[in-house]
């Protein structure tokens, strides 16, 4: 499982709603993961099997630069954002 790596420590702190992705291949242990997340009043976004876990990794490097160079805080989230 892969989970939480593109979530700041600091903005789970805040109490905001924000999706987690995660990863991985067992589909009972997804389920325990998302259940935890939910338990956090956070919403689990699934991006598929482990081998995802790789361009989770790279993401939460992305959200360091992004930090560092673009957004010019840490204070942001990545999300999904459906419409109806």
């Amino acid at each position: 499982m892969k989970a939480f790596n593109t979530v700041f420590g600091h903005m789970l702190a805040q109490g905001n709603p924000l999706d987690v992705l995660i990863a991985g291949d067992d589909a009972e242990a997804k389920a325990t993961v998302s259940a935890f997340i939910k338990s956090l009043g956070l919403r689990p976004m699934d991006t598929g099997p482990l081998g995802m876990a790789r361009w989770l990794e790279g993401t939460g490097l992305m959200m360091i630069g992004l930090g560092r160079y673009g957004a010019g805080s840490f204070n942001f989230t990545l999300g999904v954002s459906t419409s109806a």
